[in-house]
């Protein structure tokens, strides 16, 4: 299923979005992993192959609530809102809702980690 979806490479360092840009798309890791960062430019997370990132900002709406760089060279699937709310049409309500809780609580624990690292 993700060989459906566009590719995207990033160079050590290279940005792959700001805090306050609009979130458009979430991200898959393939290879290589990123940095998440706090206002600060403190690195807050790591997220490495076989995880996603971005994913909170495009389900609730919004812009970006950190900036993420590139640990190293980092390939990545870049799937765009429309194309992940048809993915989550496909899973039950029930799943839809856990699914909402658990980002919530990510997001919420996010944003606690950056007030302590400021």
């Amino acid at each position: 299923m993700l060989a459906d979806f566009e590719t995207e490479e990033f160079a050590d360092g290279q940005l792959v979005f700001s805090a306050g840009d609009f979130a458009s798309h979430l991200f898959y890791i393939k290879q290589g992993a990123v940095q998440i960062l706090a206002e600060s430019g403190a690195v807050i997370a790591e997220v490495a192959q076989g995880q996603s990132f971005g994913e909170t900002a495009i389900l609730k709406g919004g812009v970006r609530s950190f900036s993420v760089r590139a640990k190293g060279a980092m390939v990545c699937s870049k799937i765009g809102s429309d194309e992940a709310a048809q993915l989550l049409t496909t899973y039950s309500p029930f799943l839809v809702t856990i699914l909402e809780a658990l980002l919530l609580q990510q997001n919420m624990h996010n944003k606690l980690r950056q007030r302590s690292d400021a």
